[in-house]
């Protein structure tokens, strides 16, 4: 496990660090390299050692998690004020949003509004630069709940509860000791963090296979910066990888039936999934379990998992929708109705898509931060693309998969994409678009890519022993890559 006093130590350092009252570029780079000598040299013997990826993971997400957390100036993710906004009407037990002048949100305390007036010019503009005695005085902005203002929550306010439990965790217990919204902002941030983290630990521990793998698609810059906010994709990228590895390892147990026990836990699972914007159809990885470790009653254990999710996605997707506004012009009628009639301009509308937008996606899986601009080195992508590509082929066990298990990991894959691009065609273009549909993120697709990943290794057979020189290669790609980001936010965000 992790030395405590080493950790504690780091945190304390990056506290006082970033509570002086001016901090110099050379004072925070020094600040940096110290804290990383005494905690990385520390724990990197142990780790080799032990060779245990959920043990890299812990450490990594924790240590250049806080990082992000503190050096990322306030609402610097991706819609993170209406990911903030949403959570704290949360906190506050409003639920339901509420539709004024064709906007869906809610009433919120004024002091959001002028917090987010401070940042809202770095959003999309790159030249504009900010320094931490801003954020310092940022935290004086201070909530008074007699001066409310109707805060628009956009597309966010669809997302069920469920979505936001540890920010509005974090929320509710941070209004008990401080009535300052960056305070309460940081200690959201960490507590999807912690979220983030423990639920990708046991993710990493749990599968059996592809364990490097998955380490490097959660530590990825991207998702680990949607664990490091306030984003419901905070939530649900762990969430995933969980579930996926839940399946990987009930699937590849030896003489173990899979008991009433772990079927509730995976309809457990089922249904956060169903419940973290809409994602049921990545619930149906359930079919890749052979059949026999449900040693009997198959097809009731099947709707035990199944259908309570399903249930549960109608029933909010039921309750939202009187809080749906169309954006952009779009007509989402008018917009299925197109789907039917032109069935194939659809599908070349998806292929000009997907032609034109893989190598954004591939970056935006990998690292594209900030309002989605915030970019590595190109020569950063292609080693992390290269090391997701070698862990996917060397694998740490070798299992026989049937072609029905391999179809159904590339079918969960390609069924989720098309309605990932379908669900943005509809609520986001105007009617009748048949250009591509350039809406679509990488980061939407990271919770979906493992089983793509995993589709793609399962056709290569494994050497029988993996070479520790992977191992090896893992660990420099991620401090590289890490370095080359830190780097990147000083340039846009300070200098």
């Amino acid at each position: 496990m992790i030395n405590s006093g080493i950790l504690y130590n780091l945190i304390s350092k990056l506290q006082a660090m970033l509570c002086r009252r001016s901090l110099s570029f050379s004072s925070l780079s020094k600040s940096l390299s110290e804290i990383s000598l005494t905690s990385l040299f520390a724990l990197l013997r142990k780790f080799f050692e032990q060779k245990k990826p959920e043990k890299f993971f812990l450490f990594f997400s924790i240590f250049f998690g806080l990082i992000l957390i503190f050096l990322t100036p306030p609402l610097l993710s991706a819609d993170e004020p209406a990911h903030f906004s949403r959570a704290y009407s949360l906190s506050e037990g409003k639920i339901k949003s509420v539709v004024i002048n064709n906007q869906a949100g809610n009433f919120e305390p004024l002091a959001f509004q002028i917090f987010e007036k401070i940042w809202y010019p770095m959003f999309y503009n790159t030249s504009a630069k900010t320094d931490f005695s801003q954020i310092k005085e940022s935290k004086k902005i201070k909530i008074d709940k007699n001066k409310l203002y109707f805060a628009n929550q956009c597309y966010q306010t669809l997302y069920s509860p469920v979505a936001y439990l540890p920010q509005t965790a974090g929320i509710f217990i941070a209004k008990y000791f401080t009535d300052s919204v960056y305070k309460i902002l940081i200690t959201a941030k960490i507590f999807l963090l912690f979220f983030y983290t423990v639920l990708g630990y046991y993710a990493i521990k749990s599968t059996p296979v592809y364990k490097w793998l998955f380490m490097l698609i959660l530590l990825a810059p991207t998702a680990l910066s949607m664990g490091c906010s306030v984003s419901a994709d905070g939530v649900l990228i762990p969430a995933s990888i969980l579930y996926i590895a839940k399946i990987l390892e009930y699937s590849f147990r030896k003489d173990k039936t899979i008991s009433l026990k772990e079927v509730y836990f995976l309809a457990f699972l089922a249904i956060t999934l169903a419940l973290i914007k809409q994602s049921f159809l990545t619930t149906l990885l359930i079919f890749f379990i052979p059949k026999d470790k449900f040693k009997d009653k198959y097809p009731l254990k099947l709707a035990a998992i199944l259908l309570p999710a399903l249930l549960c996605t109608v029933v909010w997707s039921t309750i939202s929708s009187g809080w749906f506004v169309p954006l952009n012009n779009s007509n989402p009628v008018l917009q299925a109705k197109f789907i039917l009639t032109h069935p194939f301009t659809y599908i070349l509308t998806v292929l000009k898509t997907i032609k034109l937008c893989t190598i954004m996606w591939i970056y935006g899986i990998i690292g594209i931060l900030g309002w989605n601009n915030l970019f590595l080195f190109p020569v950063i992508y292609l080693l992390y693309f290269a090391a997701l590509c070698i862990n996917t082929v060397y694998k740490e066990i070798f299992y026989s998969v049937t072609l029905r298990q391999k179809l159904v990991l590339a079918c969960v894959f390609f069924i989720n994409f098309i309605f990932i691009c379908t669900e943005l065609y509809i609520s986001w273009t105007p009617p009748h678009f048949t250009n591509f549909i350039n809406i679509v993120q990488g980061r939407y697709l990271i919770p979906i890519i493992a089983p793509l990943f995993a589709a793609i290794g399962f056709i290569f057979v494994s050497v029988q022993k993996r070479p520790v020189k992977i191992d090896y290669f893992n660990f420099i790609v991620v401090i590289i890559t890490y370095l080359n980001l830190f780097f990147s936010m000083f340039i846009v965000y300070y200098f």
